[in-house]
């Protein structure tokens, strides 16, 4: 039997994604990635498909990277078998949101039945490597892999990225790289068993770090910057600008931003007449509707009973 034609709706590595969905038999994929487009480090992608009989699926690709697959809906017991290093493994747990890691530079065959629904992350051993080197923990480490486990971390951290993406807001890149360090750092201490070998210096941003990134952050309303340029603006490592700018502002960069940009919309409803539509896009929201959720989460009323009663 042929793979069925698959759909790719959203902007993202055409390799990865649809790799991916090749060797899972997915009718539709979404994938976003962080790094270069040529050869990501770190990658979200949505694999879905309907109901169809077991098979087996093309071979993926030896990779130095580790993929973590989410089951977003319970996996049925049969629904997906595979031939990893040797060894028979499969669903264990129905269960949404069962976890499991592996490693891609080990052989696997996966047969494989719909309906299915998964979000699987891509790490690459290259960012592995570096998130190891920003936490001051070895870059020795090996993989324990697991299959169908319940991991509470990786689940919270899938559901606020599908809240995110049903409300229509895409993950910037200053979100991305937030997400990668985030699981990076989990996959490293959960599953690889890394030790640390120093002790972690948490300082605040100097005067003139703390003023560089503002400049920045305010020029870059939007989002599209990494954590990387902000730390090489301020001559600092990811992991030394991320912790002194969250010990200096008392909120991760990403979330500055947020407040960044609903300071900036106040303004503009304070003193222009310009509509809520406009107003979300010059302040970098996705859409006016990201931008009320946002308002009004923070305000505690809408942009426009705001406007009312501050214009």
């Amino acid at each position: 039997m042929n793979p069925p034609e698959v759909s790719h709706r959203e902007p993202g590595p055409p390799i990865l994604g649809a790799i991916l969905a090749k060797a899972f038999s997915a009718q539709d994929y979404q994938c976003q990635s962080g790094g270069s487009r040529e050869k990501p480090e770190f990658a979200v992608t949505r694999l879905r498909s309907g109901p169809g009989p077991i098979r087996k699926a093309p071979a993926y690709p030896t990779d130095d990277a580790v993929l973590v697959w989410v089951s977003l809906t319970p996996a049925a017991m049969g629904q997906w078998r595979a031939r990893y290093n040797g060894q028979e493994v499969g669903v264990t747990r129905g269960m949404a949101f069962a976890t499991t890691v592996l490693d891609l530079s080990r052989s696997m065959e996966l047969w494989i039945r719909g309906p299915f629904d998964y979000l699987h992350y891509y790490l690459a051993a290259s960012l592995l490597e570096k998130v190891a080197l920003e936490n001051e923990v070895s870059t020795a480490y090996e993989l324990q892999e697991t299959f169908c486990i319940e991991d509470m971390v990786i689940a919270q951290l899938t559901r606020l990225i599908l809240c995110a993406v049903r409300r229509g807001e895409p993950l910037n890149e200053l979100a991305l790289d937030e997400v990668a360090l985030l699981l990076g750092s989990h996959v490293l201490q959960r599953y690889c068993g890394s030790t640390r070998i120093a002790p972690p210096a948490i300082r605040g941003l100097q005067a003139w770090q703390k003023l560089r990134a503002g400049e920045i952050l305010h020029a870059n309303l939007d989002g599209n910057l990494t954590l990387n340029e902000l730390a090489t603006a301020c001559s600092l490592s990811v992991r030394h600008f991320s912790r002194g700018f969250r010990r200096s502002f008392g909120i991760s960069a990403h979330q500055y931003l947020i407040r960044l940009r609903l300071e900036r919309a106040k303004t503009l409803l304070a003193t222009t007449p310009k509509s809520l539509a406009e107003v979300a896009h010059l302040c970098g929201f996705c859409d006016q509707p990201a931008f009320t959720r946002a308002f009004s989460r923070v305000e505690r009323m809408s942009p426009s009973l705001w406007r009312k009663a501050n214009g």
